[in-house]
């Protein structure tokens, strides 16, 4: 059953923690010395550096980008953790990281 709008607030407020691990995931696998495909090696880590003093942060604004995915929409909170994981790297490169 699809969600609503307002469902679509409430889930989204429960599947920030997911998103968070999502953000150090992807941060420490940049600090490790991992590449991001289009983007310069030092633009992802000084987007990793800054994400992961306040992942939390992050994870909060990047869950934003999630809630009108139709996965989102359709799923909830039953979304699985590698569909997450993926679509906050996908917002990341699009929306955070300077190219």
């Amino acid at each position: 059953m699809a969600l609503n709008l307002a469902d679509r607030i409430a889930v989204r407020q429960n599947i920030v923690s997911r998103c968070t691990g999502a953000v150090v995931q992807f941060a420490n696998y940049i600090l490790g010395g991992g590449t991001v495909s289009g983007i310069t090696t030092e633009s992802a880590l000084g987007w990793a550096r800054e994400a992961i003093r306040s992942p939390s942060a992050v994870g909060d604004q990047i869950s934003w980008y999630l809630v009108n995915k139709n996965e989102f929409i359709a799923d909830g909170s039953g979304v699985s953790d590698s569909f997450i994981q993926g679509e906050v790297e996908a917002q990341v490169k699009a929306h955070l990281i300077q190219a």
